[in-house]
């Protein structure tokens, strides 16, 4: 895990540290999501005889991008069966954050097949500039990265390019093959939010609803949101893949408590 991340989610890293987990900080290049895979490669390429290499988001060679998927679509299914029956009907959209997107490929499969639109959100960070954002899908460019072919930001020497965003599950310079496959499909939409609007967005619901969502799904909040003032009528489902406790030293640490 790379070292800025376990500044940044501080209590879930105690969690995992209590539960067993022996958690190695990387501290090369950003020290952020990119260099932690980065060295979790190359752990297991000199350990593959006594160790095991698993990924949690729908990167990296095949399988892991088909198994986190299934696994995670267990999510879409059963949230577009609760919705169905909450309200007799569909929902008009569906919105999900997208980093490597592991969770938003778990809620999309369970509504490809059905009349509905579909958004991913990644993270515009502080601006539209190389380094400022983590937008691969919006602004970026096939490329192979991790063992997968897929989308994603480069430098001007075609290596992955430096990004950020304010959330540390998000901050990755490619995404999911499955989701350059939609995108070039056109049957998802791929949108950005800002760092600014995710925090309003975190703020917002947590007042306003009582939840206290992560950093990284406050990006689909915060879409969700202007989403609903341009549609006049209909149902937006927002996929809120986190829970912000882990996040909450880092908020109040930044921004306080407005």
């Amino acid at each position: 895990m790379g070292s800025v991340d376990i500044k940044k989610q501080a209590p879930n890293v105690a969690r995992m540290k209590i539960l067993g987990a022996n958690v190695k900080e990387v501290t090369h290049g950003l020290a952020t999501l990119k260099e932690a895979a980065d060295a979790a490669f190359d752990a297991y390429a000199r350990e593959y005889k006594d160790a095991i290499y698993c990924i949690g988001s729908v990167v990296g060679p095949h399988p892991f991008p088909m198994m986190v998927r299934d696994f995670q679509s267990i999510v879409g299914i059963e949230a577009r069966e609760q919705f169905v029956e909450m309200t007799g009907e569909l929902p008009d959209a569906v919105v999900a954050c997208v980093g490597g997107g592991s969770n938003s490929m778990g809620m999309f499969s369970g509504f490809l097949n059905y009349p509905v639109d579909i958004y991913g959100v990644e993270p515009l960070g502080r601006g539209t500039a190389l380094g400022d954002h983590a937008a691969s899908l919006k602004y970026g460019t096939e490329g192979i990265m991790h063992g997968f072919n897929s989308i994603m930001l480069k430098d001007e020497n075609g290596d992955p390019a430096p990004v950020y965003s304010v959330a540390s599950g998000l901050d990755y310079p490619s995404s999911g093959p499955e989701h350059a496959f939609l995108h070039d499909l056109g049957r998802v939409k791929y949108d950005v939010i800002s760092d600014d609007e995710t925090i309003d967005a975190f703020f917002t619901l947590s007042r306003l609803e009582g939840i206290i969502p992560a950093i990284e799904s406050a990006h689909a909040v915060a879409y969700g949101m202007k989403l609903a003032k341009t549609m006049g009528k209909g149902s937006v489902l927002i996929c809120l893949s986190g829970r912000g406790d882990k996040d909450m030293d880092y908020i109040i640490e930044k921004y306080g408590i407005r």
